[in-house]
């Protein structure tokens, strides 16, 4: 009899744990009609993302660009349409820069459109710190006459930028070693010529790109300065053309030392930088092998700090054991964004003249989201006569499709009268900028199989027919 009370309370106590259990909502199956993709792990040359192509410019050789040649093999054999372009103004310390070295300058920002590239701008003097060999920079009056230079070939080719890496302020750029701005800044007053350079670079330059600064700690203190809140942008904040949301990083130790060689001084910079790259440009370079270089660890680092470019060949022993240690390919796929379609809902008889909707399901599995702005737009391509072409744009905003999230996408548009028949539906991002909005190679490819046209970088989504 005891027995059987026993067994009697065990299913009591279990009817009672299943009863406090949370119920999982089993899930709608699809619509009837709904269009599933596949997902694709081919390397893509996709604009504005992924490793780049270093490439140093001095004043000794004025002859010396980039060719179309170069830019296209680079894009054909390894997938790369990034390039970091660094000019060193040395012979141009205490003078105007030559006529010859911005011709170069222009020389070089055609052939990059030509051959379907962006590129990472950066400007500085030396490309050292040798005692032997100072000053290492120009004094405050000299930079500021140099940026009103070279403003108006930023201005002009604003199209093929990618983003421009602050520079001007010590060797390489990096507004560390140097002459002319306090050494090591401490307080607002070391801080603020170093500031005036940064704000009249951002004046001068075109409003939709961003500016890159070597640590953390100097968005931080100019915040601070200027009575801002020193926090990392939000979604509201994002993308306006505001000093915050406007200043963006670049880390040239990336993985490689605890603190990245002082690119970190504290963990409140790090968490200030993992916010802020939601929305700003993160990249660079790795600099010296350690134990914190090894690709599982370098993974979550552009994942946390939101990656979108690096250098292909610095520093070759932690590139080599990413390749090694297996972790190589997923970098190169992922770096930047990587939009995968997943399915997808459209109105199932479309009549001409009336409204068309379709509703995307699609996931970023990249380390980020794009930084400039896209356009996207759905184009109706008629099956009998490819010529006849209709296109809507959309007001849905891709920068917000981010990194690790699934996006439902909702679009519409009125289709015209005289529509009828069946058409090829296509997704496009196209470049926004007129120069490119055409060119298939500044269009993004999504990353599924069947899907990409290269003739006219549009992604296929399904064919449809209207009534």
């Amino acid at each position: 009899m005891k027995n059987k009370y026993l067994i009697l309370a065990a299913a009591l106590l279990l009817l009672a744990c299943k009863k406090d259990e949370p119920v999982i909502p089993i899930p709608e199956p699809d619509p009837e009609g709904t269009v599933y993709f596949t997902e694709s792990e081919e390397q893509i040359a996709n604009p504005e993302r992924g490793f780049y192509v270093q490439k140093y410019y001095t004043t000794e050789d004025l002859e010396d660009t980039v060719t179309i040649a170069t830019i296209t093999n680079q894009r054909d054999l390894s997938h790369i349409t990034l390039f970091l372009h660094s000019y060193y103004l040395t012979d141009y310390i205490e003078s105007d820069i030559a006529p010859a070295f911005l011709e170069r300058l222009e020389r070089n920002m055609n052939a990059l459109r030509a051959g379907g590239a962006k590129v990472i701008l950066r400007f500085s003097y030396k490309s050292n710190h040798n005692k032997n060999d100072k000053p290492w920079d120009a004094t405050p009056q000299w930079a500021n006459k140099h940026i009103d230079q070279i403003a108006p070939y930023l201005m002009k080719h604003a199209d093929v930028i990618y983003c421009i890496q602050c520079g001007f302020i010590g060797s390489w750029g990096e507004w560390y070693y140097t002459d002319n701005y306090p050494f090591n800044p401490y307080d607002d007053d070391e801080f603020k010529p170093y500031f005036e350079i940064a704000d009249h670079l951002m004046n001068v330059t075109p409003k939709d790109r961003q500016i890159c600064f070597r640590q953390p700690q100097f968005k931080m203190r100019y915040l601070k300065m200027h009575k801002m809140e020193v926090a990392p942008l939000t979604p509201s904040e994002a993308y306006q053309q505001t000093v915050k949301a406007r200043w963006a990083g670049h880390n040239d130790c990336f993985v490689s030392s605890p603190s990245d060689k002082g690119t970190y001084h504290n963990d409140e910079e790090r968490a200030f930088w993992a916010e802020d790259t939601k929305y700003t440009l993160m990249g660079g370079e790795t600099c010296e092998e350690c134990e914190y270089s090894v690709g599982e660890n370098a993974i979550k680092e552009m994942e946390k700090y939101h990656w979108s470019y690096i250098c292909n060949s610095y520093h070759p022993a932690i590139l080599g054991s990413w390749v090694t240690d297996g972790y190589y390919e997923e970098i190169k796929r992922r770096i930047g964004y990587r939009f995968v379609l997943d399915k997808a809902y459209l109105t199932q008889q479309p009549a001409a003249g009336n409204t068309f909707e379709a509703k995307i399901t699609l996931h970023n599995a990249g380390f980020a989201a794009p930084a400039n702005k896209r356009e996207l737009e759905m184009i109706f391509v008629s099956v009998s006569d490819p010529d006849k072409k209709f296109v809507y744009k959309q007001t849905e905003d891709p920068r917000f499709w981010m990194a690790g999230e699934k996006r439902v996408v909702n679009l519409s548009c009125k289709l015209d009268a005289g529509m009828k028949g069946e058409y090829k539906l296509y997704l496009n991002l196209p470049d926004p900028y007129a120069s490119l909005h055409d060119d298939p190679r500044y269009s993004i490819r999504l990353a599924n199989k069947d899907c990409w046209d290269e003739k006219t970088g549009y992604n296929y989504l399904t064919t449809v027919t209207i009534e």
